[in-house]
């Protein structure tokens, strides 16, 4: 039941997001960067706990 509800959901938001992003590409661009900093971030943060750890 889980799983399928979050397929529901990411399949939601991922069909959304296309059709608000495909008519704003400098929102689109802006998103791009936004979530390559944050995934950046989160990578760093990993390896840092790794190696303290």
């Amino acid at each position: 039941m889980h799983l399928t509800a979050c397929a529901v959901v990411h399949l939601a938001v991922g069909v959304l997001a296309r059709t608000v992003l495909s008519t704003r590409p400098s929102a689109a661009q802006v998103v791009t960067c936004i979530s390559g900093a944050m995934m950046i971030a989160i990578g760093a943060f990993l390896l840092v706990e790794r190696l303290a750890g």
